[in-house]
């Protein structure tokens, strides 16, 4: 069944009635065909179709090309499947990058891996005379030499002192003169060492270079070598 257009009063009437309800103007089954308008009835988004087209937008956005939906379902419906694509898209590149990362750090830390262990080098053997002639001579060659690196120093006990933080040091004989003997800086651990050092006994320590004061050779950590 068709709606028509009353043509006395314009309201939308049956083709089947007899006459207009509206104006009691009968109703021509003869009209031209030009004159019959259709009133056709828009289309809903049903429930089940939006749940389509919210959970996926590429499947069922294009049922509302359908006719009959309007014109704002169908802007709608297509603006969530643009974002939807979007958002793939987007979520693709990152794991795109992780994955990479994730490529790079095995592929970096695999030679690492491969690296065989360092090997320990031999401690550098020295006297205390020869410490203090090396800062003699050049300081700079000497911190290079010396400062920061561990050796081995062999020498005669000049004195037994404690420094301002109270912890114990010895001087060796060998310096450039007797105000300038090299300086070693024991481990607190080693005060009970200390206490049994007479001056003139020889001594082998394990030290770690601290550059110098005024030409006078310093060390730190120092301990038995024996």
């Amino acid at each position: 069944m068709a709606l028509i257009e009353c043509g006395e009063c314009g309201s939308t009437v049956s083709e089947l009635a007899a006459a207009c309800p509206n104006c009691g103007a009968p109703v021509s089954r003869r009209a031209d065909a030009s004159a019959v308008r259709v009133v056709e009835q828009p289309r809903s988004v049903g429930f089940w179709l939006g749940v389509g087209i919210f959970l996926f937008p590429l499947m069922f956005s294009w049922f509302l090309l359908r006719k009959g939906h309007s014109t704002t379902s169908r802007v709608i419906g297509f603006i969530w499947l643009g974002l939807s694509l979007l958002l793939m898209a987007g979520q693709h590149e990152t794991e795109t990058n992780s994955h990479s990362v994730a490529r790079s750090g095995t592929s970096t830390a695999a030679p690492a891996a491969s690296r065989p262990a360092p090997v320990d080098q031999p401690l550098l053997q020295v006297t205390a005379s020869q410490l203090a002639q090396a800062y003699d001579r050049n300081t700079v060659a000497a911190d290079q030499q010396f400062k920061g690196k561990r050796f081995q120093v062999t020498g005669v006990v000049d004195s037994i002192n404690t420094n301002f933080l109270g912890r114990p040091y010895l001087t060796l004989r060998g310096g450039v003169n007797q105000f300038m003997e090299p300086q070693f800086e024991l481990d607190r651990s080693y005060e009970s060492y200390a206490a049994k050092l007479q001056a003139g006994m020889r001594v082998s320590l394990v030290c770690t270079g601290s550059g110098d004061v005024a030409k006078t050779p310093m060390s730190k950590g120092c301990k038995p070598a024996d």
